[in-house]
């Protein structure tokens, strides 16, 4: 496999969709462990980790699309 062929772009751009997942997935189970208690018990501290929840999710969301971008463009713009 020569550097900057398809194949080597393609196994590139798996291994940086992978780091997102799992950049994603570090946020993603803590933010769903903080709103499990809401789904027991409504009270207004299970309604704060609610939300706490999803602001966890949502930041982890934007910070892997944020890392997949840098990382795409470091490695792939100078093939």
């Amino acid at each position: 496999m020569e550097i900057g062929s398809n194949e080597h772009r393609r196994l590139l751009k798996r291994g940086i969709t992978r780091t997102g997942i799992k950049t994603f997935a570090l946020g993603l189970i803590p933010g769903l462990m903080l709103m499990l208690p809401n789904l027991v018990r409504d009270n207004d501290f299970s309604r704060g980790l609610w939300w706490l929840g999803w602001v966890l999710i949502g930041a982890s969301a934007l910070y892997a699309l944020g890392i997949a971008i840098k990382k795409y463009r470091q490695t792939l713009s100078k093939l």
